[in-house]
């Protein structure tokens, strides 16, 4: 807390903004992109019930589907919602487990990771 009294200033720590605050190993899904896919995103929990790796499918190819990644937070400028910011599933591991559970889901699937 400053001293009510003193003449030195506070030193005022700002957020992050613009690209500069998505996280390093994330990526930022803009608001125009997502709309060329369904609203409703097929959701796949690994590695825990609790932690769902977001997928979304195309409007126009139903069997192509952009696995998103772990939902971080959202991007805005200005208070508008540009993008949404996931985590990327980068591990061989957990992308072999996306791909085994999209093609439980839908046989003919194409899982396209990132943009």
């Amino acid at each position: 807390m400053k001293n009510p009294l003193s003449r030195e200033r506070t030193k005022r720590v700002t957020p992050a903004s613009g690209l500069e605050s998505v996280p390093a190993g994330a990526q930022m899904i803009p608001m125009t992109v997502k709309a060329g896919y369904e609203p409703n995103p097929v959701h796949i929990y690994h590695p825990t019930p609790y932690s769902a790796i977001t997928v979304l499918r195309d409007k126009k190819q139903p069997h192509d589907l952009l696995v998103c990644g772990w939902y971080v937070d959202t991007y805005r400028e200005r208070g508008e919602v540009k993008g949404l910011i996931y985590k990327t599933v980068s591990s061989e591991e957990d992308r072999q487990h996306v791909v085994a559970e999209l093609k439980k889901l839908d046989k003919d699937a194409n899982a396209r990771f990132g943009l």
